[in-house]
């Protein structure tokens, strides 16, 4: 009798041993699902929609503008089984001053990239700092070529300035004063983007006698076109390089009765199309947010799968949207 309990006991012991040993390697064959042993005995994910955590940083949440670049981030989410987090300044006035608190902020996070809006002189110092930890960067519309960043996602500045100065030929003719709006000097695309203009109408008699910022605010735009209009009656022309910046010169326009004031300017928000299809707005240069946003997911995830990228500028590409075209421009 007791040999048999014996036997018993043992063949208890045994069984629950065994199923410990299972349970064991179940739970170790889950922990290692997605993941090949490498030289060292390190293992690395091989699951193809890995899902990589990025941050954009926005130079002002909530404008149209970026609101079409945070939907391409979206889609190709989606698409990638990324994940984005989108983080910065929502008021227009005070985002050039808010952006390095915001980059430094992402950059604690520790995600595996980080793309941003770089035109800020301030940003450079910061994208290296990313860069010396790990963290990939990617330039979004505007670039900071001196920077450690990865690549530039966005409208080729020069191409666009360039265009605007021929429509403003288009539209106004080969002689008159113009002045000029713009979001901040301190902006190194939008300096390019005067720079083209002013090589484009280099050969002309149109000057250039006026310059104010705005921070892309349209209420403080509106001020500084009505100060200018005011100080340089003889002004013909203007050009506006930031959203907010052609509607507030259009509203003027209306406002003063300045119909002979030819308006040239950036993107395609509604309200400018309809001054455009109204005539009181020449032309815009329109830019692709949705596509840099779309694009700077999918290159960020290429370059943590590959370890580097095939270029180190993605030209989204322009269109010059007048009354010709303002319906069917898409």
């Amino acid at each position: 009798m007791k040999r048999l309990l014996s036997i018993v006991l043992l063949l208890c012991i045994i069984t629950t041993f065994v199923g410990c040993a299972k349970e064991t390697q179940t739970t170790n064959d889950t922990a290692n699902a997605g993941n090949q042993v490498v030289s060292g005995g390190e293992t690395t994910k091989t699951d193809n929609k890995e899902s990589y955590e990025f941050i954009f940083v926005c130079p002002i949440v909530g404008m149209e503008y970026w609101e079409m670049c945070a939907q391409g981030i979206a889609d190709a989410d989606k698409e990638e089984g990324t994940k984005t987090q989108i983080i910065g300044p929502s008021d227009a006035t005070t985002f050039v001053a808010e952006m390095p608190n915001y980059m430094e902020s992402a950059i604690s996070a520790a995600p595996d990239g980080i793309m941003a809006y770089a035109g800020i002189e301030s940003l450079v110092t910061l994208i290296d700092k990313a860069t010396g930890l790990g963290i990939p960067f990617l330039a979004i519309d505007s670039d900071a070529p001196t920077s450690s960043r990865i690549a530039y996602v966005g409208t080729d500045p020069y191409n666009a300035g360039y265009k605007s100065g021929e429509a403003m030929i288009q539209a106004m003719g080969t002689s008159g004063k113009v002045g000029i709006l713009c979001s901040s000097i301190s902006a190194e695309k939008e300096m390019k983007e005067i720079e083209a203009f002013k090589d484009a109408i280099a050969n002309t008699d149109i000057e250039v006698i006026a310059m104010e910022e705005t921070s892309a605010d349209l209420i403080t735009a509106v001020s500084k076109m009505e100060a200018m209009m005011r100080t340089y009656p003889e002004i013909k022309g203007v050009l506006c390089t930031s959203a907010y910046d052609i509607q507030a010169a259009a509203k003027v326009k209306e406002e003063m009765g300045l119909n002979d004031v030819v308006l040239i300017g950036y993107d395609d928000l509604e309200e400018t199309l309809e001054y455009i299809r109204k005539g009181v707005v020449q032309a815009t240069i329109v830019q692709d947010p949705y596509k840099m946003g779309y694009m700077g997911v999918k290159l960020l995830k290429e370059y943590k799968e590959k370890g580097s990228l095939e270029q180190e500028s993605y030209d989204t590409g322009i269109i010059l949207v007048t009354k010709d075209n303002v319906d069917n421009y898409r």
